[in-house]
């Protein structure tokens, strides 16, 4: 008896140091055909567990089985028999309401009446089963269980019972994600990244080019692999900043020239580069013809290069188009070639 309140208060004390825990009563039946001289009986009982987390169990489960008067099979003799067990159990959870579980561990037998041959002793004992949860997470229980006394008799025990959680389930700590981004702090390398930007898994920003520069604060997303960026991801230019576009026209056409994109795509570099710039496109004639005509095709010239820069990216907030007909040649229109160079279109950072 003496080994029995002492196992009971050891177990008691792991179970109720956390209040995640239920209390199952039960019923069941032993097939003790393998005990010596004692008939199958009924029993009855209770068992604690307490819920882990995190563990390689599920729970702990600390029980007592009591019999009636089991029979021995000689004469009128019988005996009570008590049991407590300590067991392990390991859930696997099906779905919301149905699990199977598993389960081992130690226990103590206790006769009444030591008999024939029969006496109180510990036992090894391991089972499997079977739990449905109703509302509130009240749950019907079935297993099975071996029960293999230290001295060689067996038992196999059929239970059921129903579990009654009597603490609040342990609360799990939620995720926190600070900065929104879709990952969870403990897995965010860039737990401070801008809202509504793209992320990687290790929840920092993309950098699509891989430039060093991400994506959000780079004005030249396409910039060749392993070329020298600055702050804004655009390319270190080796040369000044082109001064002038160089776009020449055909006589009496504001049509840009396939031959000159080459042109657009350097200076739509260097504007990317200094996204805070404004620039002036000035467009010019040479003097064949009216100047009030003249005057209105330098500014279709300023307003078809302003179009394609814009197309190109650059905003159109940032570029002014100026006509300036003939009034301001470059050189004298006194020749065909001179007059080539006066159809054109200049642009200039404003000041």
């Amino acid at each position: 008896m003496k080994k029995i309140i002492l196992a009971s208060t050891v177990a008691s004390s792991l179970l109720m140091a956390s209040s995640n825990y239920e209390i199952t009563p039960m019923i069941g039946y032993v097939d003790s055909k393998q005990h010596v001289d004692i008939e199958d009986h009924a029993v009855a009982g209770i068992a604690a567990t307490r819920n882990l987390d995190d563990s390689i169990f599920s729970g702990l489960e600390l029980g007592l089985l009591q019999s009636g008067n089991a029979d021995y099979d000689h004469g009128n003799e019988d005996t009570k028999i008590t049991q407590l067990f300590f067991n392990g159990v390991k859930d696997y959870k099906i779905n919301d309401s149905f699990k199977l579980y598993a389960l081992a561990g130690l226990g103590y037998e206790r006769l009444s009446e030591e008999k024939f041959g029969n006496e109180s002793d510990p036992f090894f004992n391991y089972g499997v089963g079977a739990g449905y949860s109703f509302s509130n997470d009240i749950a019907l229980k079935l297993d099975a269980r071996h029960q293999l006394k230290f001295d060689g008799d067996k038992n196999i025990v059929y239970i059921l019972g129903l579990s009654i959680p009597l603490g609040s389930p342990a609360t799990k700590q939620v995720e926190l994600d600070s900065d929104n981004d879709g990952v969870i702090d403990s897995n965010d390398k860039c737990p401070t990244t801008e809202m509504n930007v793209k992320v990687d898994a290790n929840g920092c920003e993309l950098d699509g080019d891989n430039d060093g520069v991400v994506d959000s604060k780079d004005n030249c997303l396409e910039t060749p692999k392993g070329e020298a960026v600055n702050e804004m991801g655009c390319p270190v230019l080796a040369v000044p900043a082109p001064a002038d576009l160089g776009i020449i026209f055909e006589t009496n056409s504001a049509k840009i020239k396939s031959s000159d994109i080459s042109k657009f795509e350097k200076y739509v570099t260097y504007l990317k580069s200094v996204p805070t710039s404004n620039i002036v496109l000035e467009g010019h004639t040479d003097s064949v013809g009216n100047a009030n005509y003249n005057l209105n095709l330098s500014q279709k010239r300023a307003d078809s290069t302003k179009t394609k820069l814009v197309s190109m990216g650059i905003s159109e907030d940032r570029i002014t188009a100026i006509g300036y007909g003939e009034t301001k040649p470059l050189v004298e229109n006194n020749s065909a070639e001179n007059m080539k160079k006066n159809r054109r279109v200049t642009a200039r950072i404003a000041k």
